[in-house]
């Protein structure tokens, strides 16, 4: 389907309110970023390069309808709440291109999706990751960059996980059909969140696991993305990594065998903002 994105939709009203601003995930501020791999490993600097004798996991946030105004934090919140959990297991990098400018009408957010798919499989290629142990996560958006760069990655190996968070429904063709996330791992997620405010739904493709998340505020989120079903699924998951007493998540993560095994992180863990969310 190519049609105006929800999220465009939303976006007008998103800073009438804001109340879901500056939480783990989403905070006020602009950035510029356009498409670059950062990695928030223990004890590494942005650019360094990964440890091959970790796994891998890689986070990537959606569409930003305001990157002078806000900035998605997925990716820096869930590596520190992991380091905070796990310590030194694994490899921790964000795919952060906050900055993308994205045509709104036609084909434009599948077209720079696509885009931002294969810049991140070069990215991914040449920090030298193994996709057999490479769990890579997206929300919205994102879950058409990250079934991108696994096609794209198609020749070095299935991924051994690939997590979609509320991939919007206008998309499930290109991220579920066409790129058949299903080839390209060993296990797929299709995590979505129902009501007026989640853009999301059911697959129901052999292969694929759904789960449902229910948003906490779905009608406050209609007149506020900051608030919607669409955005808690993104703030659910880090909880689920913060908090192992919650179910699903990051608890079925094939990766999570993992944790603890590199032993502590030695150095400061950032401190993310607690979204203080109600669990699921």
């Amino acid at each position: 389907m190519r049609s105006t994105s929800p999220i465009l939709l939303a976006a007008a009203f998103l800073l009438q309110s804001g109340c879901g601003l500056n939480t783990a995930v989403l905070q006020r501020g602009g950035s510029d970023r356009t498409g670059v791999l950062l990695n928030y490993s223990c004890g590494a600097r942005t650019c360094d390069p990964i440890d091959p004798a970790k796994p891998t996991i890689v986070f990537t946030h959606g569409w930003n309808p305001l990157p002078n105004r806000i900035h998605a934090t997925f990716g820096s919140s869930s590596a520190a709440a992991i380091k905070a959990r796990c310590g030194a297991s694994y490899n921790l990098l964000s795919w952060d291109w906050n900055g993308v400018r994205v045509p709104a009408l036609n084909d434009g957010p599948v077209r720079v999706g696509r885009q931002q798919g294969v810049l991140l499989a070069s990215a991914l290629r040449r920090r030298g990751i193994d996709p057999s142990r490479t769990q890579l996560i997206g929300h919205s958006l994102g879950t058409l960059v990250v079934t991108q760069a696994a096609a794209c990655l198609a020749d070095l190996g299935p991924m051994a996980q690939i997590t979609l968070l509320d991939a919007p429904k206008a998309y499930h063709e290109e991220v579920f059909c066409e790129h058949q996330p299903t080839r390209h791992a060993a296990v797929v997620e299709n995590y979505w969140s129902p009501g007026v405010s989640g853009y999301g739904g059911h697959v129901g493709l052999a292969g694929v696991n759904n789960y449902i998340v229910r948003g906490a505020t779905p009608l406050v989120g209609v007149a506020d993305l900051s608030m919607s079903n669409h955005v808690y699924v993104m703030l659910w998951y880090y909880e689920t990594i913060r908090c192992p007493s919650t179910p699903c998540g990051f608890q079925r993560s094939v990766l999570l065998r993992q944790c603890g095994a590199g032993g502590p992180c030695y150095g400061p863990v950032a401190a993310s903002t607690s979204a203080g969310s109600r669990r699921r």
